[in-house]
């Protein structure tokens, strides 16, 4: 009897079978890539809508501390640049940047406080529109 040697390998199901492995395998990093991305961006995002946000509120409670009161009590900004790139483009806007003032009651105490609430919105990459408010008490000196 005779022996034969047949070429050891892949048969083509087997092939076929890597690959729809290795195509599945691949699509899923890529997605997750994709989406890891998505949320360190809208991470970014948030972190300098606080930062825009955090600086407007001091401003306000400047002005207030200072007796510096505005005529109008309340008012909003459109379309606010919060990050630009090196050819000084815009690539990300507030929506809208707002802030609320109100006279608080204190009673019998001479001090005048008032109440403030900054509010700042922005688009995020997945996530729709995104808000972030403030809300703080202020005092005059």
């Amino acid at each position: 009897m005779q022996n034969h040697n047949f070429m050891k390998g892949f048969t083509l199901a087997e092939l076929l079978v890597g690959i729809l492995f290795s195509t599945i395998t691949a699509s899923a990093i890529i997605t997750g890539s994709i989406y890891v991305k998505k949320t360190l961006n809208n991470v970014r995002y948030k972190e300098l809508a606080y930062e825009h946000l955090k600086g407007h509120t001091e401003f306000w409670k400047g002005r207030i501390s200072s007796k510096d009161i505005p005529a109008a009590l309340s008012d909003c900004e459109e379309n606010l640049c919060l990050k630009e790139n090196e050819s000084e483009e815009c690539i990300f806007y507030a929506s809208e940047l707002c802030y609320n003032l109100l006279s608080v009651n204190t009673g019998d105490s001479n001090a005048r406080r008032w109440d403030i609430t900054t509010t700042i919105k922005w688009e995020n990459a997945n996530q729709g529109e995104r808000d972030l408010s403030f809300y703080v008490v202020q005092m005059e000196f």
